[in-house]
């Protein structure tokens, strides 16, 4: 991905969490071509990680990999620390790890539930708190939380998902309230059907016959939805907090007005 506005993150320190996956990987690309200094967390797939490391030129002053449970109570906390140490404070969260289930709301057991608040919401309730009282401290920073389409429309087979993501949206909200003072912005990303990042882009529409039901006839790409990121943790967005963007081809228009 390329720059358009230059190294403008030089100088600064971005965590993204979940990095090995395929939207995590385009915000990374992101955050490196930006100039700024990134920690890739991963939680299980330490290998992805380390290519993805590889893939920007390799673990060294500017860029390196985190390993951490960010549901626990403590790994969060365990993993900013870490990030600290390595590279400097942390001026840019992109609060990306999460899970999903696929299926009807009333078919999810106790299980699968407790599991998505866990990792959707409890995971960035924590992260933000490892990351925020830094960010009050030296009056700048940016954070980015990731919800989904499924958040703000009701979706089919994705009824618990879009409840965890929900409150991930009213998290965005009261974080964005609670640190505006501090210089602290705090937004949220909903995507719709998104292609990952290693995926062929432009999506061609052809191949995606699923996609008529999207306003715009094909799937969107893990870069689309890392350049509303990369606006977000600007300097110039330092005027837009507690907004929840959705970057989807208009689907959530479609799911709005059918529901």
């Amino acid at each position: 991905m390329s720059d358009t506005a230059g190294q403008g993150l030089v100088g600064r320190t971005a965590l993204v969490t979940g990095a090995s996956g395929g939207l995590g990987a385009a915000f990374a690309d992101m955050l490196v071509s930006a100039g700024a200094a990134v920690a890739l967390h991963y939680h299980n797939n330490e290998q992805k990680a380390i290519a993805l490391a590889e893939r920007f030129g390799g673990v060294g002053k500017r860029l390196c990999t985190v390993q951490g449970d960010l549901r626990t109570t403590d790994g969060p906390a365990a993993v900013c620390q870490h990030v600290e140490e390595g590279l400097g404070p942390i001026d840019i969260l992109i609060n990306n790890a999460g899970g999903w289930v696929e299926k009807p709301l009333l078919d999810t057991s106790v299980d699968e539930w407790d599991e998505l608040m866990e990792a959707d919401v409890r995971g960035s309730f924590l992260t933000i708190i490892g990351c925020a009282a830094g960010m009050k401290s030296r009056g700048w920073g940016r954070i980015v939380n990731l919800s989904t389409v499924a958040a703000l429309s009701v979706a089919t087979n994705e009824g618990a998902y879009g409840v965890a993501k929900a409150a991930v949206v009213m998290l965005t909200k009261t974080a964005a309230v609670e640190l505006a003072e501090f210089g602290v912005t705090v937004n949220a990303i909903a995507p719709g059907w998104t292609l990952p990042y290693d995926s062929p882009n432009p999506p061609q529409p052809k191949d995606y016959p699923q996609s008529a039901r999207v306003p715009d006839h094909r799937p969107g790409h893990a870069t689309e939805v890392a350049a509303i990121a990369r606006f977000l943790v600007s300097e110039e967005a330092g005027h837009i907090t507690g907004q929840t963007i959705a970057v989807d081809g208009g689907l959530s228009a479609v799911l709005a007005s059918s529901s």
